[in-house]
């Protein structure tokens, strides 16, 4: 799972070193796309920006982010139990990297608040593991019952 992670990683880098007259003809098509899905199913009232799709997108990226983390790290016993929070720094960390990849990509440009959002999603990641996790034990001592 760790290598899954790592190319998961890379995947997140590479598209920040997409030039942002190629990023944003991406966002523009999803923009675009979902717009229409929107019309045809009568629901042309909800109208996505670009700008919000692509903060949705750094949020999302980085949501998948954490539970990867989470999976490919909680074997590791320093990342068990209550330093599993230390994944967030983690994450904070490979934002920054991000950010600053498109610091140096024409047409980018780096966000502090693009690194917050991109900690809150892996937060909610992190967050969603130790959720699924607890119930998951929940449920286990009362089929034990």
């Amino acid at each position: 799972m760790i290598w899954i992670t790592i190319l998961y990683i890379a995947f997140i880098f590479g598209n920040s070193a997409t030039p942002g007259v190629v990023s944003s003809a991406e966002s523009n098509w999803v923009t675009d796309l979902l717009n229409q899905w929107m019309r045809d199913w009568g629901l042309a009232f909800i109208q996505f920006s670009e700008g919000f799709i692509r903060k949705f997108a750094h949020f999302a990226e980085y949501s998948v982010l954490g539970v990867m983390l989470t999976l490919s790290l909680a074997k590791y016993p320093f990342f068990q139990g209550k330093r599993r929070w230390l994944l967030v720094p983690l994450g904070l960390c490979i934002a920054a990297v991000d950010e600053g990849i498109q610091y140096f990509t024409p047409g980018r440009d780096c966000n502090s608040m693009d690194v917050l959002l991109d900690t809150v999603g892996v937060v909610c990641g992190v967050t969603f593991c130790v959720v699924i996790k607890w119930l998951w034990t929940k449920w286990k001592e009362k089929k034990h019952e």
